[in-house]
């Protein structure tokens, strides 16, 4: 099982049973960054679309950290149900960590990391970080990729979602930011 579906299994059974974790305070210095914006896709249009906006340095220097701030925007007209937002941290990366909003279970496995998080309503917003401690001999452009979802719940409630079924990270459009290392 990826670690995607992993995430929302144990996402949906901990809304279900009203066990939600709170996530760790996020540390992050948001001098010189740039926005970057994609709306997500999937098979069937989902029923609240989201759009992601990253925030990024420009550079950073070897050693150093990267901290990306994720925007996930409710352009719909109804509340998610669930919310997914996940990416890939850059391969100079030997530390990564993800935090979210109270409520969300958020999970770092080596560069992949993921934040689920119920409901969004209509035109608000929720923020996700990713801090990224860089190697010392990293070089080169770190390149990080980040999607986010609606998944909607049938009319049955978590119970009726087939989690097995549900598979975020095929039909994901992926936003890719790229931060230059400096040495």
């Amino acid at each position: 099982m990826n670690m995607r579906r992993h995430l929302t299994a144990f996402a949906t059974v901990a809304m279900a049973g009203s066990l939600l974790l709170a996530p760790q305070a996020a540390n992050a210095a948001t001098a010189n960054l740039t926005p970057a914006t994609a709306a997500s896709a999937q098979q069937a249009p989902p029923l609240s679309p989201l759009k992601l906006t990253a925030y990024y340095p420009h550079r950073a220097y070897a050693g150093g950290t990267i901290t990306y701030t994720l925007k996930v925007k409710n352009v719909g007209d109804l509340a998610t149900d669930l919310a997914y937002i996940g990416g890939y941290a850059p391969k100079q990366a030997r530390k990564v960590q993800i935090t979210g909003p109270s409520g969300s279970y958020c999970e770092a496995d080596g560069r992949e990391v993921a934040c689920l998080f119920d409901r969004v309503k209509p035109g608000k917003s929720v923020t996700v970080k990713v801090k990224v401690w860089l190697r010392g001999g990293a070089s080169g452009t770190a390149t990080a990729e980040f999607a986010t979802a609606s998944i909607d719940v049938p009319a049955g409630g978590l119970e009726t979602l087939n989690i097995d079924n549900l598979d975020t990270g095929v039909d994901l459009k992926y936003v890719k930011v790229k931060t230059r290392i400096l040495r």
